[in-house]
Parts: C-alpha cells; sequence; structure tokens
C-alpha cells in the first residue's frame, strides 16, 4: 500500500515537473517567435498575400484576384478578415506566430513525442523558421495536420471535427490537399476496420456524424480543386507553349535525361525537408542546402534520401494504417514534384510534415501486425533504434532552424522595409511611384501602403495578378515608358527598380535617391530615383 502511494506521487511529481517544463517551451518559442517577427523583413510571397486581401472589395473580388495564385484561399481569407480592422502588415505576421505557437502548443502537449523529440521539434528548421518567421500558407497546414493527429488517436472520436480538419486542411494548398486525400483514406478505411470488428457499433448517431462529416470534407475537397482549376489551366497551357509547342527542338533522349533529372530532384527532397542543412559559407543562405553545386554531395544526399524512405517504411511496417498514409502521401508529394512543380525547401517540408503525423499515428495506434519473416531482423533492430535515428533527425533540424532564425535576426531578410520606410520618412507616399514591374517591388507596397504604377503591365496596383509575365526588354524602352506616363504628372515621380540604371537620356533628369541592398533574398535590393522631365 505504501509503495503504490508513494509510485502515485512519483507519478504526480514527474506529471506536474512534465507539465511546468512543456508550458514554459511553448512561452519561450511564442518570445523567439514575437521577437523574430519584430526583426523579420517580409519578402514578396508573404506581403503578395496580404496586400491580395488588402486591396480585395469584397469575398467575390478576392476569389477573382486569387484565380491564378495557385492556392486556395483560406489563408486568404483569414487575411481580408485581419485587413478590415487594420493595414498594418505587422498583425498578419502576428497572427501566423499564433497559428505556430497552437501548433507547438498540440505538438508538446498531445503527441506521443518524448520530451527530447518535442523540445528539439519546438527549435527545429520548420518550427522555429521557415514556418513560423516567413508568413505563408503552410503553417496554416502544419497546425490542422496536428489537430487532425490528436482527433484520430483520440478514444473517443468527433468525426465531426476530424472531417472538419481535414476540409479546412484541403484549402491551405496543393500540397494540403494532398495530405488531406491521404489522411481521409486512411481514416475511413479504419472505420471500416472498426466496424467489422465490432468495436462500433452501427447506431444512429455514428452514422449523423460520419454523414455530416463526409458532406463537411466533399465540400472542402470541392471548394479547394475549384479554386485552384484556374491556375492549373493557365499552367498547362503555358506548358503546351513551352514544350508541344517547341517539339521539334527536343529529342525523345532530351526528354527522358530531363525526366530522370527531375525524378532525381524530387528523390532528394526527402533530404531537403528531413535534413534542411543551410549553405553556412553562403550569405544569402535561404532555401539553399549545404550539397547544392557538388555532384558528389547530391549523389549522397540522392542515396539517403532512399535509405530514409525505406527506414521509414520498415518502422511502419507493423502498422498498416501509418504505412499506408506514409507512402501514399510521400508518393504523391514527390510525384508532384517530379511531374509538375519541383518547389523549393518551403514546398519540401510538407514530406517532413508526413513523416511526423506518421510516426504520431503509428505510436498511438494500438493494432500491429506480424512483421514477414524476411522483413523481421531488420525491421526489428531498426524499430528498437528509431527514437536514437528520429533524434537525430531533430537534432540537425534545431541546429539548422537556430542558425536560420539567428541570421534572419542580424541580417536584413529584404530591403523591403527599409526602402517603405524611406519613402514614408521622406514623404514620397503622395508621390506618383513607378516600378518596372510588380514582382520584385510590390513588397514596397504592402510596407508603405500605397499604389505603385508597372510599367510591364501599364496599370496602377500593389500584388503581382498577371498571369502572363511580362518584360521591359531594356533601360531604353524603361525610360520611353517613364517619359510617356510622367508627361501630365503635377507631382513628384518616384522611381524604384531592383538594379541600378546605367542610360542616360536627355529628356528625363534621374536623381539618386538612394539605394538598399544586401538582403538575404538577394533579388530584392532596391534603387529608388527622383524623376523629373526636362
Amino acid at each position: 500500500m505504501v509503495k503504490t502511494q508513494n509510485k502515485l506521487v512519483e507519478n504526480n511529481n514527474f506529471l506536474s515537473k512534465h507539465f511546468t517544463y512543456s508550458n514554459c517551451l511553448i512561452l519561450i518559442f511564442f518570445i523567439l517567435s514575437f521577437i523574430g517577427i519584430l526583426n523579420h523583413e517580409m519578402w514578396r510571397d508573404e506581403t503578395q498575400a496580404w496586400l491580395l486581401a488588402r486591396d480585395s472589395l469584397n469575398l467575390i473580388d478576392l476569389y477573382q484576384n486569387l484565380k491564378y495564385e495557385g492556392h486556395p484561399g483560406l489563408w486568404h481569407l483569414c487575411l481580408f478578415l485581419i485587413t478590415k480592422f487594420t493595414h498594418n502588415p505587422f498583425f498578419m505576421q502576428f497572427f501566423h506566430i499564433l497559428i505556430s505557437t497552437a501548433s507547438v502548443y498540440i505538438f508538446v502537449k498531445k503527441s506521443p513525442f518524448n520530451i527530447i523529440e518535442k523540445t528539439l521539434f519546438t527549435f527545429s528548421y520548420f518550427s522555429l523558421f521557415e514556418y513560423n518567421l516567413i508568413s505563408r500558407n503552410y503553417n496554416l497546414a502544419l497546425l490542422l495536420v496536428f489537430i487532425f493527429c490528436y482527433l484520430f488517436t483520440c478514444k473517443n472520436r468527433n468525426y465531426i471535427l476530424e472531417f472538419l480538419s481535414l476540409a479546412f486542411l484541403a484549402n491551405t494548398n496543393i500540397y494540403g490537399l494532398i495530405i488531406c486525400l491521404c489522411l481521409s483514406i486512411t481514416l475511413i478505411i479504419d472505420t471500416v476496420r472498426l466496424y467489422k470488428t465490432g468495436k462500433y457499433q452501427p447506431d444512429k448517431k455514428l452514422a449523423v456524424n460520419l454523414t455530416i462529416g463526409l458532406i463537411i470534407l466533399f465540400i472542402g475537397i470541392g471548394l479547394s480543386i475549384f479554386q485552384l482549376f484556374p491556375a492549373a489551366v493557365q499552367d498547362t497551357t503555358k506548358d503546351i507553349q513551352q514544350n508541344i509547342g517547341q517539339e521539334t527542338v527536343f529529342s525523345i533522349f532530351d526528354f527522358i535525361l530531363i525526366m530522370l533529372r527531375r525524378l532525381g530532384y524530387a528523390v532528394r527532397a526527402i533530404w531537403y525537408s528531413y535534413i534542411p542543412i543551410p549553405n553556412f559559407f553562403e550569405y544569402h543562405f535561404w532555401s539553399k542546402n549545404i550539397i547544392y553545386g557538388n555532384h558528389f554531395l547530391i549523389f549522397i544526399a540522392s542515396f539517403i534520401s532512399l535509405l530514409l524512405i525505406l527506414f521509414s517504411t520498415l518502422i511502419f511496417i507493423d502498422k498498416p494504417l501509418a504505412l499506408l498514409f506514409y507512402l501514399s502521401a510521400t508518393s504523391g508529394v514527390l510525384i508532384f514534384s517530379w511531374l509538375k512543380f519541383q518547389g523549393t525547401l518551403r514546398h519540401h517540408g510538407n514530406l517532413f510534415i508526413i513523416f511526423l503525423a506518421s510516426i504520431w499515428i503509428s505510436r498511438c495506434f494500438r493494432e500491429s501486425y506480424d512483421i514477414p519473416k524476411r522483413f523481421h531482423k531488420v525491421a526489428s533492430y531498426l524499430k528498437k533504434n528509431q527514437k536514437k535515428v528520429i533524434t537525430i533527425i531533430l537534432l540537425i533540424q534545431m541546429i539548422s532552424g537556430i542558425y536560420a532564425y539567428s541570421m534572419d535576426l542580424i541580417y536584413p531578410f529584404s530591403k523591403s522595409k527599409a526602402a517603405a520606410n524611406y519613402i514614408k520618412q521622406s514623404g514620397l507616399e503622395e508621390s506618383f511611384i513607378i516600378a518596372d514591374k510588380n514582382t520584385i517591388v510590390s513588397p514596397i507596397s504592402a510596407y508603405a501602403n500605397v499604389k505603385i504604377y508597372y510599367l510591364a503591365y501599364d496599370k496602377l496596383g500593389s500584388f503581382f495578378d498577371n498571369p502572363q509575365t511580362k518584360f521591359i526588354k531594356n533601360q531604353s524602352e524603361l525610360l520611353y515608358k517613364i517619359k510617356l506616363e510622367i508627361q501630365d504628372s503635377t507631382v513628384e515621380n518616384i522611381l524604384i527598380l531592383s538594379y541600378p540604371l546605367n542610360i542616360k537620356t536627355n529628356e528625363l533628369k534621374l536623381t539618386k535617391l538612394k539605394n538598399f541592398q544586401n538582403s538575404i533574398v538577394g533579388e530584392e535590393r532596391y534603387f529608388i530615383y527622383a524623376v523629373e522631365k526636362i
């Protein structure tokens, strides 16, 4: 009796310490995140969503503006609501770290990972930096995957909430849609299994919940596809124009080589997402893995990627549902990367989310099956050591995360905020602001809360919305377009470029006011000129 009481006291003390530690972990993460966004200068893909939401008059206008984005509109809808109260993009960043903190909270409080794994993940590359300080829709997908994993592994399931989380997940991005489809199949198969084994009694309440949940899921998936369709058609049209239209230029042999090269990159996405080691020797480190440019390291990374897939398959081999989800979701993302869009590190990170979700499901899932004899020894060895391998992966992720966070803290991520502050401090907001194209200059519109006239598209705007990319051929054409646009101007004219002017003209007086260079995103440097007619 005394021993039992002592054990209960020890368990209570352990739980109390764990509770205190986990709360401190979440609080430290939020504080670091807040400090991080105070020092993070947003780049164009971050401000693009904000500008779309800010400059859409209503929900119909928002949908029209989203047509060629290639993303469903859940994230933009959230920002649309925020912009009804403020036009300060900082509140998008603050909202984003609230989502990050919610993800960490669920992972730390509800997941089956041990305290070391939870700590390492909290400060890992994707959790601390890529899906935290950089405000995009990928963080929303991470939160919804964690919510689903928690609901899926609860003792008493709520099918309406599970399918609702999946419906929202489908509307975050294309990778969220792929993961949603795979998780939906996993959930449906598990429900059928529970029914057949007699663990679920066929009652009216369960049938109603499943029916409502499935309706919600189909509506969510349908909305996602409906929003993605215009961009998919546009991309297909471009592919036809660029590839089929120039079919005579390429031979079958060239086509096979291109596809093999793309396949190799798709496979290496496993390495990029599981082991995102940035190039420590380069100032522009972001989205550049240390293996870039080194053929020997690329070969090693490809080999390790295959080993990681094999390792994951064997540790899930006695948990069919976890294995089904892991292989289907990973294959779906890799095939999309191979055949459609190769992507960068922020896209590849979804593979690591799939890996974590599969481990979560496998550790909570009680049903297991005998391992085939030919896999028994290897699988048993890997399963015994899986926590060590996962800890090593998370440790590498944490080192990369702290490095990226520190770099962003010390150096400017983009020069857009500095350029916008100069415009505001110099009282140039009321000027006629001109730029050659919108893709590089648009973040200034978000920070300065101004409209910019984009010469390539002959229009006043903020975000980039034209599916047909246009360019100004040379600086002579640029100056000619500027001359036409400012001839009737009655205010000061300001020109913003991402490159310096190296041409002179007798028809315009161009005075360099300021230049902003040396940012982590190398393209986002700015040269500001005052333009006058002669």
